[in-house]
């Protein structure tokens, strides 16, 4: 592992001195259990300002729902343990449920308020009369600890949003322009699919980095709105550089571009491998000069003629496009009031960006999750264990916290492990070292080295969840209040029953969760495939935007799963090609002749019975009407013509890419009937 940058240095030292602090306030006040400040400035801190603030509001609103479900439901069923285990597994449950559907930092308030009410209701049970006091006490502590990670994070050498946005989408940008080489020089292979595929993944992260935004004490009031703006056309190059590579490919078999259209590949290529890529002048004449060829291609188009056109209809999308995110670079950078002038690349009649919310997947996590409370409740029950209530705590904290991964065994098993550790870390405070302690200065010193290194952990996000699973079990071991006693029966009791909890819900999601990315990918597939057929038969523009803005998030979703399979693409990047393709066709249907209108429906009652079909190879009916539409609309010269004629070739190339060159045989007596 490399050695810590000053960042992170800084990052540790920064958090020390707010736990410490939380820590100093929560012994002056004094609160009942100062050290849950302490574990709750490690929840909250985030290197970046901004996203500590936004994590500090989270996490209050949802202690105080978890707070409030907690007083409501344990004195009122403190005398039936069946119904309060029963009761409190299914608020647990329900909360999980509605944050996985919520895919932003925002769905931590849905998880805190779940596993909130288990960490205040479970062990007090015993002794329901004072729900309300602890209740209020552990609301108190992590305002405190949420308070004093904010006021450090904001003052001492604080770390803005924006400029962490503006460096990765410079990177994603960067990434992007290696993914279009990639295409424009039809390379393929693992390389290439993970290129394309990092892609889709960056996306995910500036999205949640663009929600903390508002938190900037900068104020960025017009930032997230313009990274809202950008991602739709960001996600569009995934299948737009699919499809010159897929038009480049079929060109090679049939003699290869023509020498006017090589010439444009070879400048966009050469201008993205420069060591001035960010050249918008030379970018623009590009364009302007790929837009000149398509504008002068002749009237009747063989098969050649026709993929040279997709290619350069796409080629200037890449180009639109990449002008568009040089321009939200160009004003993040400039500051919000830097002006930002309008897209290139029109989105908003092709797709809006709509989440795609698995419910199947939520609805399996809850059960998991009510089913681990409900099993390590038994064990409570009939053991009468007095220790029980932190077992069921800690299983139903652990299920919670990674339940949104495909499969949590991993990192759960990752979690326990370092709980373990922290339980001896904890042994030797409290039998070795904390009994010579008697100020807090000497306490602050002796607790220096663990929350500096637990810090640099937690700054790293290949180590984050080690730091945090030792800042938090232990802070939570030590369990530092005004008066210091040894307990060593309490000691070790709480060590198994937080283990016990934890390995209770690797158990169990081993058992019932253990899916993999496999399966999330298989389902991300057959979601696809029925938007398709909604696309093919929606009834008007809006809805096929909310459509293929849907496939387009699944992107998203699909990056780091494809990534944990061995970067293995596989069919969503074509089946989105497929979508746009269809809404071409949609687009243009208005603009083009009677006869060239029926074809073009023809087409799309076909697409409708194939999306609707099992999945299996694609029909001949279906290709015949593909290229009787070709055969027709390629004889008309307007903008509506070619749109249509970009989605058929598109369609054609998806859906039968091992078939031959289609036989266009020209047609003037029906297109002149047509007219």
């Amino acid at each position: 592992m490399a050695f810590p940058s000053l960042q992170q240095w800084i990052f540790a030292l920064k958090t020390c001195v707010a736990g410490l602090l939380a820590l100093l306030i929560s012994l002056w006040l004094p609160l009942a259990n100062p050290y849950w400040a302490l574990a709750t400035v490690y929840i909250a801190s985030n290197p970046l300002s901004g996203a500590t603030r936004s994590k500090a509001i989270f996490r209050v609103a949802g202690t105080l729902i978890g707070a409030a479900a907690a007083v409501l439901m344990v004195p009122n069923l403190a005398n039936a343990p069946v119904l309060l285990v029963i009761a409190m597994a299914l608020w647990s449950s329900i909360c999980l449920y509605m944050s996985l559907l919520d895919r932003t930092p925002r769905s931590y308030v849905f998880m805190l308020s779940g596993y909130t009410a288990a960490l205040i209701g479970f062990p007090t049970v015993n002794t329901p009369g004072t729900i309300f006091d602890v209740a209020l006490s552990r609301t108190e502590e992590i305002i405190v600890g949420i308070l004093c990670a904010a006021a450090v994070s904001s003052v001492v050498f604080p770390r803005a949003v924006a400029p962490a946005i503006t460096e990765r989408l410079k990177a994603w940008l960067g990434n992007a322009d290696t993914s279009a080489r990639d295409a424009l020089e039809m390379r393929t292979g693992r390389e290439a699919d993970a290129h394309r595929l990092r892609l889709a993944g960056d996306l995910g992260e500036i999205e949640n980095l663009a929600t903390h935004l508002v938190y900037d004490t900068a104020g960025h009031p017009e930032l997230p709105r313009r990274i809202r703006e950008i991602q739709p056309r960001m996600l569009m190059l995934l299948p737009i550089l699919s499809s010159i590579a897929d038009r480049l490919r079929e060109l090679s078999l049939l003699g290869g571009p023509s020498p006017a259209v090589q010439h444009l590949v070879s400048r966009m290529d050469a201008l993205l491998a420069s060591e001035k890529p960010d050249d918008i002048n030379e970018f623009d004449c590009l364009r302007e000069d790929i837009e000149a060829r398509i504008k002068s291609k002749p009237t009747h188009r063989s098969w050649h003629d026709l993929v040279e056109l997709s290619l350069l209809m796409r080629l200037r999308d890449l180009g639109a496009i990449r002008a568009d995110c040089l321009e939200v670079i160009r004003c993040i950078g400039g500051g919000a009031a830097e002006p930002l002038k309008p897209f290139s690349y029109p989105v908003t009649d092709r797709a809006t960006l709509t989440r795609h919310y698995d419910h199947g997947l939520a609805l399996l996590s809850a059960a998991v999750s009510f089913l681990t409370v409900g099993l390590c409740s038994v064990f409570w029950i009939l053991l009468s264990w007095p220790e029980g209530g932190v077992a069921v705590m800690m299983a139903a904290v652990t299920g919670n916290l990674f339940a949104a991964q495909d499969n949590p065994v991993p990192s759960i098993v990752v979690f326990a492990k370092w709980a373990a550790v922290s339980i001896g870390i904890s042994a030797l405070y409290v039998f070795a070292i904390l009994p010579y302690v008697h100020n807090f200065e000497t306490l602050a010193l002796v607790l220096l080295p663990a929350l500096v290194t637990f810090g640099l952990c937690v700054s790293n996000p290949a180590t984050m969840l080690i730091g945090l699973s030792m800042a938090i079990n232990t802070a939570a071991m030590i369990g530092i209040q005004q008066t210091f006693t040894i307990d060593t029966a309490s000691f070790l009791n709480s060590s198994i029953a937080m283990t016990f909890g934890i390995v209770l819900a690797a158990v169990m999601a081993s058992l019932l969760r253990a899916l993999g990315a496999e399966w999330s990918i298989g389902r991300l597939a057959a979601a696809n495939r029925t938007t398709l057929a909604e696309i093919a038969n929606a009834d008007n523009s809006r809805d096929e935007a909310r459509l293929t803005g849907v496939m387009l998030d699944r992107l998203v979703l699909l990056g780091p799963r494809a990534k944990a399979v061995g970067h293995r693409i596989p069919d969503a990047i074509g089946e989105l090609r497929e979508g746009f393709n269809i809404l071409d066709l949609r687009r243009a249907r208005a603009g083009l002749t009677m006869y060239s209108r029926r074809r073009i429906d023809a087409v799309l009652i076909m697409l409708k019975r194939h999306y609707a079909a099992a999945t299996g190879p694609s029909s001949d009916l279906l290709l015949a009407a593909i290229n009787r539409a070709l055969g027709v609309v390629r004889n008309e010269q307007s903008a509506s013509a070619r749109i249509a004629l970009l989605g058929l070739v598109g369609l054609r190339r998806s859906l039968f890419p091992e078939q031959s060159a289609p036989h266009l045989a020209n047609a003037p007596m029906y297109f002149e009937a047509a007219q």
